[in-house]
């Protein structure tokens, strides 16, 4: 069971890496913190932000499902924007995680480009505030949910390209 979950992030994470060639994995601009040629994305990325607030709008009903998830949802993670220093900002998935009020822990599950105060697999406290993105994988119908940064990435391929994205990789980006 773990391990088809650590398989379905893995493959969201290549889906990163077919999106957005050239750059950081998990580095897209945080609004006025990104460094020109650090993403493809602009200092102010209205598109990013929507993801950004989409993802809070629907986390409590995340978390609800991530406590006790039905045998056929796996992969659960949290995406967290960790700062070094005033101008870097890198993105991280966090799986295996538990909450405790507004405070969570888990393991982060990409390797660090750019910040390099924390490596993969390190356990990581972050507030519920520096949640920016959720992902779970439905094995049933083989479906990404969440990953609203995914979508918004796709948003700026052509259509066709993005289509072919969407069906290999499972993800849903109809929400």
């Amino acid at each position: 069971m773990w391990r088809t979950g650590r398989c379905a992030l893995l493959a969201v994470a290549v889906l990163m890496l077919v999106i957005v060639p050239g750059a950081p994995l998990h580095a897209q601009s945080r609004a006025d913190r990104a460094k020109p040629g650090e993403s493809d994305a602009p200092k102010v990325d209205p598109v990013m932000e929507r993801a950004f607030k989409m993802a809070r709008a629907s986390l409590d009903e995340f978390l609800e499902l991530a406590r006790i998830p039905p045998p056929h949802l796996r992969g659960f993670a949290l995406k967290v924007g960790i700062s070094e220093g005033p101008d870097i900002v890198e993105y991280f998935w966090i799986n295996d995680f538990i909450q405790s009020g507004e405070l969570f822990s888990g393991k982060i599950n990409n390797r660090p480009l750019l910040v390099k105060r924390v490596r993969s697999g390190q356990v990581y406290e972050f507030q519920r505030g520096d949640i920016v993105d959720w992902t779970y994988i439905d094995m049933e119908t083989r479906t990404v949910h969440g990953n609203f940064t995914a979508c918004a990435l796709l948003a700026r391929k052509p259509a066709d390209v993005a289509a072919e994205l969407r069906r290999k990789f499972g993800l849903d980006c109809s929400i």
